[in-house]
């Protein structure tokens, strides 16, 4: 079976295919090539939340201590977490609990050459209500690429952040996006 283009479809593509084939031999011709190409990023992680006592001016800072992540394609290893967490800023959860903005730094590789530090920004809310040192949180944030070392260095990426922690300060945290190395 023989498949036609009707004579107006053909007359549309023609323009197309030509700007194309002109784009591809300039960008050759000046030595220009395509950008990196991007790639999923996704990460899991499990570690333990830490209070740091007091906080000072409405912001409690909190670390994630025996982080150990794995994923794509960062494989697997050590993280850490620093955590503000601005309780001067709380808002209710819709449930009789509270919500408040969070920013946070990770860092996927720790220890190691090959580093990826992330910054997040975003809100963690508490899972119903009571008292909010004895109830489990849910956080979601974007995260960025700040900087690489070692494989990452020069890295760029985005994407979401989820981040559940227990009421016995068990965090789980998904990471989904993309990076360009």
């Amino acid at each position: 079976m023989t498949f036609l283009l009707p004579r107006r479809a053909l007359a549309m593509i023609a323009p197309v295919l030509t700007v194309l084939a002109v784009g591809g031999a300039t960008a050759a011709a000046s030595g220009h090539h395509h950008a990196a190409e991007s790639e999923k990023l996704v990460v899991r992680g499990a570690g333990t939340v830490v209070d740091g006592g007091p906080c000072p001016g409405g912001v409690c800072k909190l670390t994630v201590s025996d982080g150990a992540f794995r994923g794509a394609p960062v494989g697997t290893g050590a993280y850490t977490s620093d955590i503000a967490l601005h309780v001067a800023e709380t808002f209710p959860n819709g449930e009789g609990g509270v919500c408040a903005p969070i920013e946070a730094s990770i860092t996927l590789g720790a220890g190691t050459p090959n580093r990826l530090l992330l910054s997040v920004e975003g809100d963690s809310c508490q899972d119903g209500a009571g008292d909010p040192r004895t109830t489990a949180f849910t956080g979601l944030g974007k995260f960025k690429v700040k900087h690489g070392t070692g494989a990452y260095a020069g890295a760029r990426g985005r994407g979401v952040a989820t981040f559940l922690e227990g009421a016995d300060d068990q965090e789980r945290m998904t990471l989904i996006g993309r990076i360009v190395r």
